[in-house]
């Protein structure tokens, strides 16, 4: 695999995945409050994740499409460290954003893309 491909792989995914977070967040903001917000965040990061890690499966492998989740936590860290946040929800999004890029990686093995 090229870097090239490399790296259309992994801008590839964190745009996907980007653009669902941005997606579920904008939601939860509007349809919910209090610490249900950040329940939205958490879903939008594994449901991110997916769709980041399924975007980046074809294109590249192995390592290029777990830059996408590791990308995704770097950004949540700078996101944790500029906004107050629930004790639980670092540890849940480390976990959330693992899973996801499991599931994204096993789905595009068995879909046709």
């Amino acid at each position: 695999m090229g870097v090239g491909r490399a790296v259309l792989a992994v801008v590839g995914g964190v745009v996907a995945a980007g653009a669902v977070i941005a997606g579920i967040e904008a939601i939860g903001h509007t349809a919910l409050d209090g610490e249900a917000v950040f329940g939205a965040a958490i879903a939008g990061y594994g449901i991110g994740a997916v769709a980041g890690s399924w975007v980046a499966a074809p294109l590249g492998a192995g390592r290029a499409t777990a830059a996408v989740p590791v990308l995704l936590g770097v950004l949540a860290a700078i996101n944790l460290l500029a906004l107050p946040h629930p004790a639980w929800f670092a540890p849940v999004a480390l976990l959330v954003l693992a899973a996801g890029w499991w599931a994204g990686t096993r789905l595009a093995r068995t879909s046709a893309v």
